[in-house]
C-alpha cells in the first residue's frame, strides 16, 4: 500500500464500525419499527466491509467480482430514486450522494481486481494506480465530488434535530387518532431531522402519517461522512 499501513488499519476499523452500526439500525428499526432509511443503511453495511476488504487484505470476503455487481445494483437503484424525486420535485441531493459512492465502489473494485493479479503481496490498494482500469482524473473527480459532500453533509449537521428533540415533537402525536394526525402539521426540525428518503416503518404507507421516532439522523450523518472521508482518502491513494 502506498499510504500508512496505520492509516489503513485504521480507516478499515472505521468502516466496520460504521458497518456494525448500520447493522443495528435495520435490527432497531425492525424490532422496534423506528423510521430509517433501510436501504442505506443496508449499502452502508456491505460498504463498509467491502472497504475494510481493500485496505486490509486479510478482512477480504466474497466472490471475486461479487462487490461489482452489489454496487452497480446499488448506484442504479439510487439513481432510480433520484429520477423518481427529480419527477416528483423533491430535493434529490441525497440519492446522489449515495450513486457516487456506490459508483467510486465499482470503480475501486476493478482497479483493484487489476492489482491484485500483478501485485506479490501487500494491501490490495497496492499499485492500483497501475492496473488498466485506472484512470486518474476519473479518481480525482470522484474524491472531489465526495469530499465535497462531505462538507455538505457536515454544514447542514447541526440542522439535523436530536432524538430528544424528536421524541418531544413526535411524542404529542402518537396520542391523537390517525385523523387529527393527519390534519396537524408536525414541526419543521421533526420532518427535516432524516434524511431524504421513506423513513416510515415497513408497512406504513406514504399517506399515513408518521408518528414514531426516527433512528438518530445525526448517527446516520456521521456514518456518511465517515464513509465519504474514507472513500475520498483511497481514491487518493490511486491518483
Amino acid at each position: 500500500m502506498s499510504g500508512l499501513s496505520w492509516l489503513a488499519y485504521s480507516f478499515a476499523a472505521l468502516m466496520l464500525a460504521t458497518s456494525a452500526y448500520c447493522l443495528s439500525r435495520l435490527a432497531v428499526s425492525w424490532r422496534h419499527r423506528r423510521p430509517t432509511d433501510h436501504q442505506v443503511d443496508a449499502v452502508h453495511v456491505v460498504m463498509g466491509v467491502a472497504m475494510a476488504g481493500m485496505l486490509v487484505p486479510s478482512l477480504r470476503v466474497f466472490w471475486a467480482g461479487g462487490w461489482e455487481i452489489v454496487f452497480g445494483a446499488g448506484a442504479i437503484l439510487f439513481g432510480w430514486r433520484m429520477v423518481s424525486d427529480a419527477r416528483a420535485k423533491r430535493s434529490s441531493g441525497h440519492h446522489l450522494q449515495h450513486v457516487l459512492a456506490c459508483a467510486a465502489m465499482v470503480y475501486m473494485l476493478a482497479a483493484a481486481t487489476a492489482a491484485v493479479k500483478s501485485a506479490s503481496g501487500g494491501s490490495a490498494m497496492g499499485g492500483m494506480g497501475g492496473g488498466p482500469a485506472h484512470f486518474s482524473t476519473l479518481a480525482l473527480v470522484l474524491a472531489l465530488a465526495l469530499f465535497g459532500y462531505v462538507v455538505w453533509t457536515a454544514d447542514r449537521f447541526t440542522a439535523l434535530a436530536p432524538v430528544a428533540a424528536l421524541r418531544a415533537n413526535y411524542a404529542p402525536a402518537v396520542a391523537l387518532a390517525p385523523a387529527a394526525v393527519a390534519a396537524t402539521q408536525l414541526p419543521a426540525t421533526a420532518a427535516s431531522a432524516a434524511a431524504s428518503g421513506d423513513l416510515r416503518p415497513a408497512g406504513q404507507s406514504q399517506d399515513e402519517p408518521q408518528t414514531r421516532v426516527p433512528l438518530s439522523p445525526r448517527l446516520a450523518a456521521c456514518c456518511e461522512i465517515a464513509m465519504g472521508v474514507t472513500m475520498g482518502y483511497m481514491l487518493i491513494l490511486m491518483l
